[in-house]
């Protein structure tokens, strides 16, 4: 069986999963006559590419070859992390691996399919798309279904609770019920999920060597060898990289050793891999971290920089305008515009996005050298840059938002001007859109890609993570302070 194929298997055991869940004893009543809908075949897409790391293992789990080539590399694997056979049967552990893998993948297919929008849960409107698609049920069964997976009663389904619907479903189909070692298996794969996504910097569903090493160096103090040792470990199948699967199968293999030794208090894996340390945090999605990201000279580089100065070419051009036209307020101003303007002070600050995205940055990330492992041109000194330039860029609106807000002699004047302002400061958004959806150059669309994916780690100072709250309460603070000198002072008699 190819990749390709594997993968297929798993696109289509995910589309029948909803199906297996109802002949098992999730359904309630008889089938129904329930309409479907068109739909545009984009949930296939979206599924192909999120499994498509997932579905390598598929060919070693269920190919003619089964017993020897999956046992031995899973063997080779339980090897490394000196593991003992003695008490186990191996086929029973394995089958129990094997059945517990099937399981997640089937859940987890059919929850990437139906999470139409992306968020990680399942509305109800996404579920009843889906299974109208799916089956014939009527919308009662729909609604029984959905209530029956949904346990916290939230409106909202999530991975976990699909995950352990099937595995209930699929243990009563077996004459069994789940017990703590089936909740056990879960929260193994909830921890070896959690490793896989810290880890995988660029997104893309795979972790590569330097990958693994930048999260190891960062999150633990391994040496080089211990580290490369691990990958190894984990690199099931040997071929370069690590898939989520092949993490699942290590965390399994590794509580099973755990469990038969009897080890509650031992070092496990997660904590060896420093799952417990501080998250991960997305690159905020703007020019200046496209520029952060970019090789200096190149295309991206310049673009970016472009953009930087057109935006505040056109900000400055307003800023003369108003410092040969302005004109203090008069003393008579209407009581309603200056509680209006007091009003608006807070939302000018919270408008501000470039200036807030600043303030977040330096109060709860930081750069650390390994990235330099996964994006080698996202140095130090580019990620500085890129922060004056985005604080540049906030104060610079800033001040010419609350210079606009002040002069204002009339209500519908003032928010015709904010609004103005507020469309002004997305040219940067719409620059990166434009090149991520591949409209100006390939070259351009990479760079903007992996903006939406890189991480850097959170900041573990709780000083530090307070000075955001600080800095905007500041600027709130000297915005009432100038509201208060134009409006009572600087008035013109």
């Amino acid at each position: 069986m190819t990749i390709a194929e594997a993968v297929e298997g798993v696109v289509v055991m995910a589309e029948e999963g909803w199906w297996w869940w109802w002949r098992s004893g999730g359904r309630r009543g008889g089938g129904g006559g329930g309409g479907g809908r068109n739909h545009n075949g984009m949930r296939r897409q979206r599924s192909d590419h999120r499994m498509n790391g997932s579905g390598r293992g598929m060919d070693r789990m269920r190919g003619g070859d089964y017993n020897e080539s999956s046992r031995s590399m899973n063997n080779r694997s339980m090897n490394r992390m000196d593991s003992s056979r003695d008490g186990f049967s191996a086929n029973s552990r394995q089958s129990n691996q094997d059945d517990m893998m099937d399981i997640l993948r089937s859940a987890d297919g059919m929850f990437d399919v139906a999470d139409t929008s992306g968020d990680g849960v399942l509305t109800f409107d996404e579920f009843e798309f889906y299974m109208r698609k799916h089956t014939d049920h009527d919308m009662d069964e729909i609604i029984h279904c959905f209530d029956s997976i949904d346990v916290d009663g939230n409106g909202n389904i999530t991975r976990d609770e699909v995950r352990t619907a099937f595995l209930k479903k699929k243990r009563e189909a077996d004459g069994k019920s789940m017990g703590d070692a089936d909740m056990d298996m879960l929260k193994v794969s909830r921890d070896a999920d959690k490793f896989f996504d810290q880890a995988d910097v660029d997104g893309n569903g795979s972790l590569t060597k330097n990958e693994f090493m930048a999260y190891m160096k960062r999150k633990t103090d391994h040496s080089e060898k211990a580290i490369v040792d691990l990958f190894m470990m984990m690199d099931v199948d040997q071929d370069g990289t690590i898939t989520k699967e092949e993490v699942r199968k290590v965390y399994m293999q590794e509580r099973e050793q755990h469990v038969k030794k009897g080890d509650g208090g031992g070092e496990t894996l997660a904590l060896l891999l420093g799952l417990e340390d501080e998250d991960m945090e997305k690159l905020e999605e703007d020019v200046y971290n496209m520029f952060f990201l970019a090789q200096t000279g190149s295309q991206a580089y310049w673009f970016t920089l472009f953009v930087w100065m057109l935006k505040l070419g056109l900000i400055y051009i307003i800023a003369y305008d108003l410092y040969t036209t302005y004109e203090f307020p008069p003393a008579d101003n209407p009581t309603i515009i200056r509680v209006t303007q007091l009003l608006l002070l807070p939302v000018n600050v919270a408008v501000q996005e470039e200036l807030v995205v600043t303030f977040f940055i330096y109060s709860n990330l930081k750069w650390d050298k390994v990235i330099l492992e996964v994006s080698p041109h996202a140095t130090s000194g580019k990620y500085h840059a890129a922060n004056m330039m985005r604080l540049i860029d906030g104060l610079s609106f800033l001040f010419i938002n609350t210079t606009l807000l002040l002069q204002a002699t009339g209500i519908l004047g003032m928010f015709l001007n904010f609004a103005a302002l507020q469309f002004l400061q997305t040219i940067d958004n719409i620059a990166l859109q434009l090149a991520a959806d591949g409209y100006l150059s390939d070259k351009l669309e990479d760079v903007a890609d992996s903006v939406g994916v890189m991480k850097l780690p959170r900041n573990d100072n709780e000083c530090l993570q307070v000075l955001d709250s600080i800095f905007l309460f500041i600027t709130f603070l000297l915005l009432v302070i100038a509201w208060a000198l134009v409006a009572f002072v600087l008035t013109q008699d």
